[in-house]
């Protein structure tokens, strides 16, 4: 096993040299011999499982360098998405819009962890005296049921209601189904026959649909999921979101 990580490697070696350095490799290679090539080769395959440590470091370094630029490419794809939610004023939010901190969560009305995760940002909204704006976006995409329910939330928003309407949402435990929306919404002060209406308008198709292209382009495949000032924060890890939030609190006094 060893000896063909080896000579994956030693291969890959070359490869790189290629791409390093181009044509003046290509030549190299091409003045040596088969057997003067299969002796460097062995020569270095017999050095890697002399030297594992060589192998391990130089994987590492690898999978550190993957990660990295995964982590840049992930940053460079949430500016774009970040500036459009901040700036678009039909996303339902609480706080004002020159807050110093701004926490963005994508959701799903039958994730659990998000409603493990919904009394932290209540109080991050109750308690924020207004240095900090919080923005839902509805991200449905564990059942049918979870479109119905954010459809019932963007549809009560027009009537003023959503945040009433997504706090009796996500402490229902139990299937948001049609009759469980609009009872829960009618408790949360919803004109449910006109929420009703309003959930086949194609405005609120276009708003998920959106929600959905953005959360995909930052790399979000699960809910919970939060932006703090444009930094991810994967699942329901409050402790690291009110790390981020007080961080930019900090910085901003």
């Amino acid at each position: 096993m060893t000896s063909q990580i080896a000579k994956r490697f030693v291969a890959g070696t070359a490869l790189g040299m290629s791409m390093l350095f181009g044509a003046n490799v290509a030549m190299a290679q091409d003045a040596l011999s088969t057997d003067q090539k299969a002796e460097i080769e062995g020569v270095i395959e017999q050095y890697l499982l002399d030297n594992p440590d060589v192998l391990l470091r130089a994987i590492q370094n690898v999978q550190s360098w993957q990660a990295a630029e995964q982590s840049r490419q992930q940053a460079e794809a949430i500016v774009p998405v970040w500036d459009a939610l901040v700036a678009d004023s039909s996303v339902p939010s609480v706080g004002p819009v020159d807050a110093p901190v701004t926490v963005i969560e994508f959701f799903d009305y039958h994730c659990g962890y998000c409603k493990r995760a919904f009394d932290g940002v209540k109080e991050i909204v109750e308690n924020s005296d207004g240095k900090v704006r919080t923005l839902f976006i509805e991200f449905p995409i564990l059942r049918e049921e979870s479109t119905l329910a954010a459809r019932a939330a963007l549809a009560a928003a027009k009537q003023g209601k959503y945040m009433e309407t997504h706090e009796a949402f996500m402490t229902n435990r139990g299937l948001l189904d049609q009759d469980r929306i609009n009872e829960l919404a009618a408790g949360a002060g919803v004109d449910v026959d006109q929420m009703l209406e309003d959930m086949k308008a194609p405005e609120i198709t276009g708003m998920i649909s959106q929600y959905s292209a953005m959360a995909h382009a930052v790399g979000i495949s699960g809910t919970p999921a939060f932006l703090i000032n444009g930094t991810m924060v994967s699942g329901a890890d409050m402790d690291r979101v009110n790390a981020l939030v007080d961080a930019g609190l900090k910085d901003a006094s």
